[in-house]
């Protein structure tokens, strides 16, 4: 692979930056650790000459996975000492990011809003309604004060609402709460919150129905917002023995896979290679940032991890949901190639980036770059070593685009709802009114919503209901 040439010196340096970082993460895959280091060098010294701007910043990041992986062969020990660096952040500034994450960026405000309407209109004239939310770390409190307020202002008035919140962060949780209350005694709105004190992948899906406290004659709604990929650990390739061959036939999901409406790459409307595919490790789109774009397909479709299926089949039988609504982040980092996850990954998060610069500069207030300096380093820079440093079980960040996720949700007994014209109407609302010109746009895309920026989608937004005629995993709906 040579290095990309342009006319433009900063837009040449920005093309040679993003090389360098993608070649030393090749050289790294292929063990040539002197080579690593060489290109981690030059990578440095190009983002330091750029100065300050998206990609620079977002180098940042990157260079340190790279280096963490550089060194990890030579001395474990301190590479297992330095690759958690999350074991050491103050919850309380994580808990100040995250809220400014919300604040500054349109998508998660949009697709709660797409959320929202999704269940009201699922929820039409019930008396009984049980919202289940799976949100974790994303959770904020105005999404079900606002989830109230609309509850309240339906034409058959509002009804017995339940609110169970699984979030690992019980202080958080007891905030959450109270103000919830609060605003329910206002609105006049009977609200009971049940809180589970515990991350998605701790439950026990076994007993899935006394840990939600489920009720008999209950509505149910489940929200799950960039949760369910941290139940893929046991998927990929770099967790042996954790394969799970289902009984569904493989002329059937590969028949699935084939059909399913959603193209293996929406970024450009290019074909990508496939996660076997040894040429570049750069894989040009103009359509995003850098042009990095790597392959979709990186779990193989008919294997699904057990704490998955255990959590799909769960919600289905044991809360048998009238709606699903599943928000992932629409980007392909669940693949055991390191490289090839990595440009992704650097494609990706540039987006994310320049999203964030964007965002503060249209909020035109002086704390704004400091709300997103803290989002970047406490909320997408600790995403990103996720993604890159940790392996095996210890890796949650496994994000996959929406044609594995519809795969996935079909194989275990679910059928996709097509979002209504006003549920996508209120995102592409939130996302008119943020302030950042033409950058923020969503795609409709078979009966599901791609939230873009700069073309480039960055989170799908898709719902879900268990499929009464069909069986999930071989075995009858229960």
């Amino acid at each position: 692979m040579h290095p990309p040439t342009t006319e433009n010196g900063p837009a040449r340096r920005l093309a040679h930056l993003g090389w360098a970082l993608c070649e030393c993460a090749a050289d790294i895959e292929a063990g040539s650790m002197e080579k690593a280091g060489r290109c981690l060098s030059q990578a440095m010294g190009l983002a330091a000459a750029i100065g300050d701007g998206p990609l620079p910043r977002l180098a940042g990041p990157m260079a340190y996975c790279l280096a963490r992986r550089l060194i990890r062969p030579m001395i474990p020990a301190v590479a297992d000492a330095l690759i958690d660096p999350s074991d050491h952040l103050d919850r309380r500034c994580v808990r100040a990011a995250r809220r400014n994450f919300f604040k500054l960026s349109p998508f998660p405000k949009a697709a709660v809003a797409v959320a929202n309407r999704v269940i009201l209109e699922a929820m039409e004239n019930e008396k009984n309604v049980h919202v289940i939310d799976f949100a974790g770390p994303a959770a904020q409190p105005c999404q079900w004060i606002q989830l109230l307020r609309d509850f309240h202002g339906r034409p058959e008035g509002a009804p017995h609402l339940r609110l169970t919140i699984v979030h690992d962060d019980g202080e958080f949780l007891a905030k959450v709460s109270a103000s919830l209350a609060d605003e329910a005694y206002d609105l006049d709105v009977p609200l009971q919150v049940h809180c589970v004190a515990a991350k998605i992948e701790a439950l026990d899906f076994n007993d899935l129905h006394g840990v939600l406290g489920l009720k008999s004659g209950e509505a149910r709604a489940i929200v799950c917002t960039l949760q369910l990929h941290r139940l893929l650990a046991n998927a990929a390739g770099d967790d042996a023995g954790h394969h799970v061959n289902q009984t569904a036939s493989v002329a059937r999901l590969q028949q699935m896979a084939a059909s399913t409406s959603c193209p293996p790459s929406i970024i450009g409307g290019e074909d990508v290679l496939d996660d076997d595919d040894d040429g570049d490790p750069a894989y040009r789109s103009p359509a995003t940032p850098l042009g990095f774009v790597s392959p979709p397909l990186t779990t193989p479709p008919f294997q699904t991890p057990p704490a998955l299926t255990g959590f799909l089949s769960a919600a289905r039988a044991a809360a048998s949901p009238k709606i699903m609504v599943l928000v992932e982040q629409e980007a392909s980092h669940n693949g055991v190639s390191f490289r090839k996850r990595f440009a992704e990954a650097l494609g990706y998060y540039a987006a994310v980036y320049d999203s964030l610069d964007a965002a503060a500069a249209a909020r035109r207030r002086p704390a704004a770059d400091a709300e997103r300096a803290d989002v970047e380093r406490a909320v997408v820079g600790e995403e990103i070593r996720g993604v890159l440093l940790r392996e095996g079980s210890r890796r949650r960040e496994r994000h996959d685009r929406l044609q594995q996720w519809a795969l996935r949700m079909e194989v275990a007994g679910f059928r996709k709802v097509a979002l209504s014209y006003d549920a996508t109407w209120q995102g592409n609302d939130v996302l008119g009114r943020c302030g950042m010109g033409g950058g923020c746009e969503s795609r409709e895309h078979a009966g599901c919503l791609l939230l873009c920026w700069r073309s480039c989608p960055l989170y799908s937004v898709s719902a879900w209901r268990p499929d009464r005629g069909g069986s999930a995993y071989g075995i009858g709906c229960v």
